[in-house]
């Protein structure tokens, strides 16, 4: 019986090193598209990790600039959830990599390459790694040049699991587990969104500023006596107003070249997740 235990701890033990090797060499690896189409204003890729671990992006823009192949690199890798590179850069210890899909993909064109586009762009994630659950709170985050990642969810769904935002730049999205109360990621998206304003009133004209600061005042006003529709119902007319506002009234543009900032495309974001985290209480 001793012999019999000593070889089944000799074995659990060659077991547990190999997954690890494994693991830490499907970690190092950076994969690149095994299927790529870009088609007018939309970018499609498949990427496979290993054997059951895939990801499909789509990509889809409103108008887009000199979009082609060679024009944006597309990778992902997979992560060791407790990576200090990735979990120092978490919004909170309530947020982590998701076990069964610990992936991040990257999407970053050329600064060079004269690519650029209007407004925002439409990211969407879908894997058979994981299935979606509607009580498990797993989240489409972005992160820009290593900065904290954001949750930009507009849509989760089945099939097997379905993750949609949007964005008005370019870098990491990855799909977290986000087990903070839903005032604290409202509170968090709403700050977001008054930071953005104040960091670019320069770039919006008087009027529509004015307009947007009014619109964040209902806003705010509304959830602080937890009127949750109310809430809803001032972001809808925000995004409304902020939609359908021209490039001489805010600045609307994102470019490859890093040189400009586009305000439309941010704020459409974070208020389109504000919107979806709203519709979710």
């Amino acid at each position: 019986m001793m012999f019999t235990a000593m070889k089944f701890r000799q074995l659990t033990t060659v077991v547990a090193t190999t997954v690890l090797l494994l693991f830490s060499t499907a970690q190092a690896q950076v994969v690149t598209p095994a299927t790529l189409t870009v088609d007018d204003n939309k970018i499609q890729a498949k990427l496979t990790l290993t054997s059951l671990i895939e990801v499909d992006l789509t990509v889809e823009f409103e108008n887009s600039i000199g979009l082609n192949a060679n024009t944006i690199d597309i990778t992902a890798e997979l992560l060791d959830p407790a990576d200090l590179t990735i979990t120092d850069r978490l919004p909170s210890a309530l947020t982590s990599a998701v076990t069964g899909f610990p992936v991040l993909v990257s999407i970053s064109p050329k600064t060079d390459a004269g690519f650029g586009f209007e407004g925002l762009a439409t990211v969407e994630l879908y894997t058979k790694a994981i299935h979606y659950t509607p009580t498990i709170p797993w989240r489409l985050f972005t992160s820009h040049d290593g900065g904290q990642f954001e949750d930009i969810t507009t849509l989760t769904s089945s099939g097997s699991f379905r993750a949609r935002g949007s964005t008005g730049q370019f870098s990491d999205f990855i799909i977290l587990l986000d087990n903070r109360p839903s005032t604290a990621v409202i509170n968090d998206k709403v700050a977001s969104i008054n930071t953005t304003v104040n960091g670019n009133r320069d770039k919006i004209a008087p009027l529509l500023e004015a307009a947007i600061d009014s619109g964040l005042n209902d806003i705010q006003s509304a959830l602080a006596i937890n009127d949750d529709d109310a809430a809803l119902t001032a972001v809808d007319s925000l995004i409304t107003l902020i939609d359908n506002a021209s490039g001489s009234q805010i600045a609307d543009v994102w470019r490859s070249s890093g040189d400009v900032v586009n305000v439309k495309g941010l704020l459409l974001t974070q208020l389109q997740t504000l919107r979806f985290s709203l519709r979710t209480l």
